[in-house]
């Protein structure tokens, strides 16, 4: 072998040890950051749910029946800090509360509910802000921890008392609002 050849090689092979030594002690090469903006935006909401759609009563010519089933009520809600208080509101939007059409009717005084297993009382009674002709079904204060949201579940029991009515046979119907409020 020729001498130029054996250099050739020699320096061939101390070329790759080289490159070989630079690579294995090679700093990271990183790029630069690029960044992503987040947005993450929960407005606020206040929701009511009441079921059954109906609810039926078979009258007594004087004395007090049951409804057919209780109203199963969910709120849910999601407020902002601002609030400090919610609440939800059974009532009639006005004095009659049931009515055959023809000039006979039940007066919210004859019908009454009972929030979560409590004591009866007549639709006449409320002070909130849909009128006299209501009942107050939940109050929560808002303010704490756990508070600005959450769902929450009642039930209102429903009677309607014909004493002292006189009513003629007939089919009355009314409408029976729920609605929540939050300040």
């Amino acid at each position: 072998m020729s001498k130029t050849k054996k250099l050739r090689i020699i320096l061939g092979a101390l070329g790759l040890a080289l490159v070989m030594s630079q690579a294995s002690h090679a700093q990271a090469l990183n790029s630069t950051t690029s960044t992503v903006a987040l947005n993450a935006i929960l407005a606020e909401s206040l929701t009511v749910s009441a079921s059954p759609a109906t609810v039926n009563f078979t009258l007594a010519p004087t004395g007090t029946v049951n409804g057919s089933a209780p109203v199963a009520i969910t709120t849910t809600w999601a407020l902002g800090k601002a609030r400090t208080s919610m609440k939800v509101f059974a009532y009639f939007s006005s004095a009659a509360a049931l009515t055959d059409g023809a000039g006979d009717n039940i007066p919210t005084s004859s019908v009454l509910g009972s929030v979560n297993a409590g004591a009866f009382a007549a639709f006449t009674g409320g002070t909130g802000p849909y009128g006299v002709n209501s009942i107050q079904v939940f109050s929560q204060t808002v303010g704490a921890a756990g508070t600005f949201n959450a769902t929450h579940n009642d039930s209102v029991a429903l009677q309607i008392n014909t004493t002292g009515l006189a009513l003629p046979a007939a089919t009355y119907t009314g409408t029976l609002n729920v609605q929540a409020q939050a300040l």
